[in-house]
């Protein structure tokens, strides 16, 4: 399911559910005025121009009582849902929390399991500096309208000074939301450099933690990190971890398989060397005979 970054969503059972807005108010009458035409030629009367003409009194006062009613409906819907889903957000916290400490003692596990997503979440001048993302940390259902926020450890490195990063989004209703950014500040002139790239790539990690945006933009085919860390990475990491050291094993067979050819393709034109002298002086002793 793509997250449109507008639209507050909570994760139900490991499933993306938008939150519907519980409110709906009426429109202004500059709103009215600037509305599609569609929807403009409901509030104009029905004008004897309209294509549709008698389509308004065909439309019944009940039937739009019965539309109001499954709004109604969705609206307790999604109310239902946050409550529920926060509910098990805290009885699955000490699993997450279990999880991660056990996850310290793999090495490199977080850097190996973003690098092992097939999304391709990771660009290629952040692949050395996330090898000292020590831990990750998602939060999600901070209100009952969908907020989250993203923590990120980082072990002693000499690219960065800081080893926390926190990002939060704040959903304030349907439309509008606060992002706080991470903070990260380059340690020498390599962190520089990772830093700004990461402010202009399309796709990165820290790019995604330093940068205002909540999730895609709706527009792009690709999901960005945050969107794909919500709907699938943090859910179950693990076989990201190991799609990663299958390809790295996958790559490295070749390399060590090419030294083993090459000494046996030697090997056997020694023994063919060998062999040719040991005919010619074989068959030089015959002709002496």
């Amino acid at each position: 399911t793509k997250l449109d970054p507008k639209t507050p969503a909570l994760l139900v059972c490991g499933r993306v559910a938008m939150v519907w807005p519980f409110k709906r108010s009426a429109p202004t009458d500059a709103a009215a005025a600037s509305g599609p035409a569609a929807k403009r030629s409901r509030r104009d009367n029905g004008s004897a121009g309209g294509a549709c003409g008698g389509c308004e009194q065909r439309v019944s006062q009940e039937l739009l009582d019965v539309q109001l009613e499954l709004q109604l409906l969705d609206e307790r819907c999604a109310e239902d849902q946050i409550s529920i889903q926060q509910r098990f957000d805290q009885s699955r916290r000490p699993h997450f929390d279990n999880r991660a400490a056990l996850l310290q003692k793999v090495p490199g596990f977080w850097h190996s399991a973003l690098c092992g997503h097939p999304s391709k979440l990771v660009a290629p001048f952040e692949v050395e500096a996330l090898k000292y993302v020590a831990e990750l940390d998602l939060r999600e259902n901070l209100d009952r309208r969908g907020s989250f926020e993203v923590r990120v450890e980082l072990a002693e490195n000499p690219l960065f000074k800081e080893r926390s990063l926190l990002k939060r989004v704040t959903f304030h209703d349907a439309s509008t939301e606060r992002v706080d950014v991470a903070i990260l500040t380059a340690e020498n002139d390599l962190g520089r450099e990772i830093l700004q790239a990461a402010a202009s790539a399309e796709r990165s990690v820290l790019g995604w933690l330093l940068s205002s945006r909540s999730g895609g933009d709706g527009l792009s085919v690709q999901e960005d990190f945050g969107d794909v860390l919500r709907r699938d990475l943090w859910q179950d990491p693990v076989p990201y971890y190991l799609a990663c050291h299958d390809t790295a094993a996958a790559t490295a067979e070749p390399t060590a398989a090419a030294p083993e050819s090459e000494a046996g393709a030697e090997g056997a034109s020694g023994s063919g060397s060998a062999g040719s002298e040991g005919v010619a002086s074989g068959g030089g002793g015959a002709a002496a005979s």
